[in-house]
């Protein structure tokens, strides 16, 4: 035992970050033991991307900009109609102040 290092083999910082809890758990549900991946270490990254594959499959899905806008029946135009002439008094009142072109500097 050299520099206080283990007499156990250490696995490559790679593999040591791929294997969760949730990867084993994987593993052993496909029936694959750890001597069959030290024999053939390229099978560990085949293995793996496949569990992410089947991990990305159960991630909750973001909604789409569509679902997020509120739908048309829900909207009162009334209320739209008067935003949006605010909106333009606003931007009358601020093309007065500052003169007739709104990209002149001060």
């Amino acid at each position: 035992m050299k520099g206080g290092t283990s007499l156990r083999r250490q696995q490559p910082n790679g593999s040591q970050d791929r294997m969760t809890p949730e990867f084993m758990e994987w593993l052993k549900l496909k029936n694959v033991t750890r001597r069959q991946l030290r024999k053939d270490p390229a099978a560990l990254d085949l293995y793996h991307q496949e569990w992410t594959k089947t991990r990305r499959k159960h991630r909750p899905k973001r909604p789409s900009l569509l679902q997020m806008i509120p739908s048309l029946n829900n909207m009162d135009l009334g209320t739209v109609v008067g935003n949006v002439q605010i909106a333009k008094e606003l931007f009358n009142a601020y093309r007065d102040i500052r003169g007739k072109s709104i990209f002149k500097n001060i």
